[in-house]
């Protein structure tokens, strides 16, 4: 197990949350302080940015997740 798998998983759920609700909101036309800078600036940077903390997310959850010290037979 890593050292801090905690901490990574805990990371990616809040990522994947966060991403996840973001797309939602954009959806209805509502936005998020912290990403209106980046919607007014790129429609399309800002969807690639929400995408991508979605995906992200789920890649911290996997790691964090995974059993690194199995035995391989």
């Amino acid at each position: 197990m890593l050292k801090n798998a905690t901490s990574i998983r805990v990371i990616g759920f809040l990522l994947l949350i966060i991403g996840l609700f973001t797309l939602f909101i954009n959806m209805v036309g509502v936005d998020l302080i912290f990403l209106d800078w980046l919607y007014r600036y790129n429609v399309a940077l800002s969807f690639a940015v929400r995408l991508g903390m979605v995906i992200v997310g789920l890649v911290m959850i996997y790691v964090g997740s995974t059993n690194w010290e199995r035995t391989e037979a």
